[in-house]
């Protein structure tokens, strides 16, 4: 990874050096729980407008001083071992009445932490402080910005409280929470197949609190005119294909954001399920998973996406079970860490995993920590859109619980606790109203999260196709209704009626 620097031009000191020093960090428990990164103040890669002397602190060496507002101090990267919460500590000292600095990612524009430096009583009197911040895993670039000066610097630190190396299942599926999916983007062509559409959208959601998002990729099939592979009978990724480098940039942005999930999958691929055509999914994976090999762990990758045939009939179980465990033996070749989810063999509809999945034989053996169960959940409602009819189902509570309470079944038992994610869920009231305003629906999308899967455990990504399904418009790069707000509990009303006139 290139060091690139924290800031591009010095921010006030003239006589400010550019320090290509090399860079020391040291695993250490030091008294920590868990080993812990140390990062020397003194061995940045580059700086602007500080100087460092001898420190009178404990261990000797160096210290970073002359800090004041505007300066900075850029590192080359670290490899995190995981994403998480981390413990950031920071050795400082201040005469003053203290200062403050962003602890972020070099180069500016992701801040992890304000940090608020206290006074000590000397410039070499010393205080370690301590803040949680979350981090991204894998190689990671930092940078420290001084936002108030006046304080001296000796090292920081930061000391890991998620698992090394990539984070379990289990672990994951407590941090993604709510998501989203970029639906019609990468999958089918109803909306602009670019970066610059997807960041428009994963901020909107961001901001509201949304970390994990789903992107629904279509290989071996044509979308906007043309197939990511280069030939549909072998499975080879057109690694030049100017939409795989959209889609790349979508990944590496969205794993840019601090604790954003993202999960990536093959989506329409009917020819391949049709005709069975196992090694094909077992390349398209080899070449995926070479791909991102180097991205974080927070990236997720999903198998095969409701794997019904073209006439809408089940897929073999036993030929899904087949073609599944070779690309599973292929992403695992590259990364034992990577989490991989597995559905069911039609709709991804709850009920499927016990037939499709008796066993995990093929895939770990029910030894895999990084292995998911996936399903998606319209019910009641019909996901054909004119087949639906009005909006005012009198659905109830069970309509919402019982798919989970099916699928936490199967991981219980045959899943050996495996985590479940609801990677598909709404309703597409598009197909009938113009507007979005009818209170059953939004009643519906206030419960699915907030009330059932959420105490259940279970992480969710709610369908967002940009048509039937919208919540977010493309258009004017804003929510088109407040769809997005219900999803997290509580959200106004057209009126105090469940049943208003807008859901007939």
């Amino acid at each position: 990874m290139s060091n690139t620097p924290l800031r591009t031009t010095p921010r006030r000191h003239p006589r400010a050096a550019w320090h290509a020093i090399a860079f020391a960090a040291a695993w250490a428990c030091a008294g920590e729980l868990q080993a812990a990164i140390t990062v020397e103040a003194e061995n940045y890669a580059y700086m602007s407008g500080v100087t460092v002397e001898a420190t009178q602190d404990k261990g000797g060496g160096k210290d970073v001083t002359g800090t004041d507002a505007g300066d900075w101090l850029s590192y080359a990267a670290v490899n995190l071992p995981c994403s998480g919460t981390y413990a950031f500590k920071a050795r400082v000292a201040s005469k003053s009445s203290g200062g403050t600095f962003n602890f972020e990612k070099a180069g500016g524009g992701t801040t992890y932490a304000q940090v608020k430096v206290p006074k000590t009583g000397g410039k070499q009197t010393w205080k370690t402080i301590s803040q949680e911040v979350t981090l991204p895993g894998g190689d990671q670039a930092f940078g420290i910005a001084i936002t108030q000066g006046g304080w001296n610097l000796n090292w920081f630190k930061l000391v890991p409280k998620c698992s090394g190396g990539g984070e379990t299942a289990q672990q994951a599926a407590k941090n993604m929470h709510k998501g989203f999916n970029l639906g019609n983007m990468y999958d089918l062509t109803g909306n602009p197949p670019t970066f610059v559409a997807a960041k428009a959208k994963i901020d909107a959601y961001y901001a509201q609190g949304y970390r994990n998002v789903r992107i629904p990729i279509t290989w071996t099939e044509e979308a906007h005119g043309s197939m990511l592979v280069n030939n549909p009978l072998v499975g080879d990724v057109n690694r030049s294909h100017p939409r795989l480098a959209e889609i790349k940039q979508t990944v590496d942005y969205a794993l840019s954001l601090p604790g954003l999930y993202v999960v990536i999958n093959a989506h329409h691929e009917s020819a391949l399920k049709d005709n069975n055509r196992s090694w094909v999914l077992e390349r398209l994976w080899a070449d995926i998973a070479d791909i991102f090999k180097d991205r974080d762990h927070r990236l997720i990758y999903e198998i095969l996406n409701e794997p019904h045939l073209s006439d809408g009939s089940a897929m073999s179980p036993a030929n899904l079970r087949n073609m599944t465990s070779l690309a599973y033996a292929k992403i695992r070749a590259v990364d034992p860490q990577r989490i991989i989810a597995i559905g069911g063999n039609q709709w991804f509809g709850a009920g499927e995993m016990a037939q499709t999945w008796p066993d995990l034989n093929g895939v770990g053996n029910g030894n895999d920590a990084y292995l998911m169960a996936e399903f998606h959940h319209y019910n009641p409602w019909s996901f054909n859109g004119d087949h639906q009819g009005d909006y005012a189902d009198n659905w109830t509570e069970a309509d919402l619980y019982s798919p989970m309470d099916t699928m936490l079944a199967w991981a219980n038992s045959v899943g050996r606790g495996m985590p479940v994610y609801i990677g598909e869920w709404g309703t597409g009231w598009g197909s009938r109203y113009q507007v979005m305003q009818c209170n059953n629906i939004r009643l519906w999308y206030q419960k699915m999260d907030a009330q059932y899967a959420g105490p259940k455990g279970m992480p969710t990504s709610v369908w967002d196709d940009g048509g039937w399904f919208k919540i977010f418009d493309h258009g004017s790069n804003s929510f088109a209704n407040n769809l997005y707000q219900c999803i997290g509990g509580n959200c106004a009303w057209d009126g105090g009626d469940r049943f208003n006139s807008a859901c007939y």
